[in-house]
């Protein structure tokens, strides 16, 4: 394990040099164009049908995704080296990752598994408050407000703005004692709401990896066989020694890496399409480089941030489905809505993006970042357990039923995605003492179970055990 991992360090220092401005607007930008011509790619994008239903087109950007991670590779931005393989390296690599893995423990012990879209095989819900800042006395009710819904199989945390008081500032000793206090904090919470063993990602607070440090796999720490390490690759197609150090500390620890990369429209990938291309050389190249058992790949919008508009569903629906009809990996996706807590347009943002996860094939999805994360204290348990319960209900549907769905609510909201309502904090829509929402958040919970309900998704399949 060490020695395949030291390959990669070899790399990072004897690759082809490049820097990072010729990376970002020479390499990627005109490589990814290059695949899109060559494969026939251009201008695939279909707005009419959001969520995709080409089998053969969703091949073919495997196949220029593939291509892609072969002969760009990745850059080291601590060495302007860039690390690549060979082909057949690669293809070893993709072959050789684990096609399941077992989280939690006891009672709250699940799988995440290799998926097709609408297999109707279980989907891992992994959401919480998603780097939400929380002020410190809300971190714990917020948590425990997330992670007592059964429905969800791992929690995704906030971050703390403080530690007792204090700014967690980047790269200092306060860093390094917030990621232990943050994994106390979970601790506490999830044993309060009798999860103790339920999974949970450990140095949300953690701009670097000082906040891994200290918080996963020391005494008081986070138990890394149980905790979601991750190390979340740079847009487009980076690395750097922060990240590796990352990796270094997780094997250290004798457990697994939860890599992860954001594609973005707009950016130096491009349209939608290039989007799409880039998550998919993401998910080969994550293997290797970043030595991950899952790969975290969503695609956003940088002119709104949202995965919920019609070109970010198709550009992440493409992805999934061309990673998870081609691959046995286990990617994942995100909902990340920019409206917040108390409005009906997050719930309707997370059905959009919360159903493109269950038909498309993704293995686990990420969420709920209320009000894009823009807000402290902006988030609620509610829109996690129906984030939950709409993904896991969506798995064996058909995808032209989900793209009726989607394409009923996507007007609903879409020209507001610039200038979203941004709701109510925690404490406004959710209930401190009973840990459960207000009457007015409820009801509009109860108004889009009964809306998809009446469309023929039944969320109370959501509970039932998955094929």
């Amino acid at each position: 394990m060490y020695i395949k991992f030291l390959d990669i360090l070899d790399r990072a220092h004897t690759g082809e040099v490049c820097k990072l401005k010729d990376w970002d607007l020479k390499v990627i930008a005109g490589k990814v164009r290059e695949k899109l011509k060559e494969h026939g790619l251009l201008k695939t994008l279909d707005i009419k049908n959001p969520i995709n239903t080409d089998d053969g087109l969703a091949d073919e950007f495997w196949k220029a995704g593939f291509e892609l991670a072969v002969e760009v590779g990745m850059l080291c931005m601590s060495t302007d080296r860039v690390i690549k393989f060979t082909e057949e390296e690669l293809r070893q690599c993709i072959n050789d990752a684990p096609d399941e893995m077992k989280l939690g423990g006891g009672k709250d012990s699940f799988k995440v598994v290799t998926r097709k879209p609408s297999d109707g095989k279980h989907i891992s819900p992994w959401l919480g408050a998603f780097g939400i800042a929380l002020d410190e006395n809300l971190y714990i009710p917020v948590t425990m407000a997330n992670a007592q819904y059964k429905v969800i199989d791992a929690t995704i945390p906030g971050t703390l703005k403080t530690i007792y008081g204090r700014p967690i500032r980047s790269r200092t000793p306060y860093e390094t004692l917030g990621g232990n206090y943050e994994a106390r904090l979970q601790r506490e919470a999830l044993k309060a709401i009798n999860r103790p063993m339920m999974t949970a990602q450990g140095g949300c607070s953690a701009p670097t990896e000082y906040g891994n440090f200290g918080g996963v796999g020391v005494p008081g720490g986070a138990d890394p066989k149980n905790n979601l390490n991750v190390a979340l690759a740079t847009s487009e197609l980076k690395t750097d020694y922060t990240l590796l150090h990352k990796v270094a500390h997780f094997m250290n620890c004798e457990t697994y890496v939860y890599g992860g990369h954001f594609s973005f429209i707009g950016g130096f990938a491009g349209p939608p399409e290039g989007a799409a291309l880039t998550s998919i050389a993401a998910a080969c190249l994550l293997v290797p480089a970043h030595q991950a058992s899952f790969q975290y790949v969503p695609c956003l919008n940088t002119r709104d941030a949202s995965n919920s508009g019609r070109e970010t569903v198709w550009a992440s629906s493409v992805s999934a489905q061309a990673i998870s009809r081609n691959t046995h990996l286990l990617p994942g996706g995100v909902v990340n809505p920019v409206s917040g807590p108390g409005t009906e347009m997050l719930l309707q943002e997370v059905t959009v993006s919360a159903m493109n996860a269950g038909v498309s094939g993704y293995s686990f999805c990420e969420g709920v970042r209320s009000a894009g994360g823009r807000y402290a204290n902006y988030t609620s348990g509610l829109e996690n357990k129906y984030a939950a319960e709409v993904m896991k209900a969506s798995t064996g549907i058909d995808r032209e039923l989900a793209n009726e769905i989607v394409n009923e609510l996507i007007p609903k909201f879409e020209d507001k995605l610039m200038s979203p309502p941004i709701g109510v904090p925690f404490t406004e829509c959710f209930d401190l003492a009973t840990l459960q929402p207000k009457k007015e958040w409820k009801e509009l919970y109860d108004k889009y179970c009964e809306f998809l309900l009446d469309r023929g998704v039944d969320l109370s399949k959501a509970y039932l055990p998955s094929s």
